[in-house]
């Protein structure tokens, strides 16, 4: 009876350890194309600011209940229809540098150039790598593709290592055969004709 206890605890626990890594490595996988977006894939829209806006509202976790402050900047433009929205945790702040700089470039230029994905244009919130002004740059390409690159690389590191103990712990008799395979093949010498 105890051993079917057992059994059933390990196989659970070893399920929770594959659904986390499967979940941990889907979000890692979505968030690659924006790390592997390159200039080519771009389009400039060049136009002329209706309004733009930020708003600093409280967002509660809901696991711990911490508090924090959520930065949005939204803008729109007259020649195109599209919802332009950038977002990020401030933490404790309530006010955020980067996106009052680019806010104030926004407001002070008469025309602005927004880069987006050439096969986002007909979307109505298309993702924005770019602000470019009269004056230089407002927003970077470089900063906004490799933002989430190192959570990316954290969740597709422990996602894999998940899946990989789960196939370690469930199948050990295999798993213990493909190693000891792969030693002897890397022990044997090389000989030379």
């Amino acid at each position: 009876m105890a051993q079917k206890k057992y059994d059933w605890l390990t196989r659970n626990y070893q399920n929770r350890l594959l659904i986390f890594g499967v979940i941990l490595t889907f979000f890692g996988v979505c968030q690659l194309p924006q790390i592997w977006t390159f200039r080519s894939e771009l389009t400039q829209l060049k136009a002329t600011i209706l309004s733009a806006n930020i708003y600093v509202t409280t967002v509660t976790e809901k696991k711990h209940g911490r508090k924090s402050q959520k930065a949005e900047l939204i803008f729109y433009l007259n020649e195109y229809k599209h919802k332009y929205y950038l977002a990020e945790n401030i933490g404790g702040n309530y006010r955020d540098d980067k996106y009052e700089k680019i806010l104030q470039g926004l407001k002070m230029t008469h025309s602005v150039s927004v880069w987006i994905k050439k096969n986002e244009i007909d979307e109505f919130q298309p993702q924005v790598f770019q602000i470019d002004n009269t004056n230089g740059n407002l927003l970077d390409f470089d900063a906004v593709r490799m933002e989430n690159s190192p959570l990316t690389a954290f969740m597709l590191l422990i996602g894999l290592g998940s899946i990989t103990a789960f196939l370690w712990f469930r199948f050990p008799e295999k798993s213990n055969k493909i190693i000891r395979t792969h030693e002897q093949n890397s022990c044997q010498k090389p000989t030379f004709h």
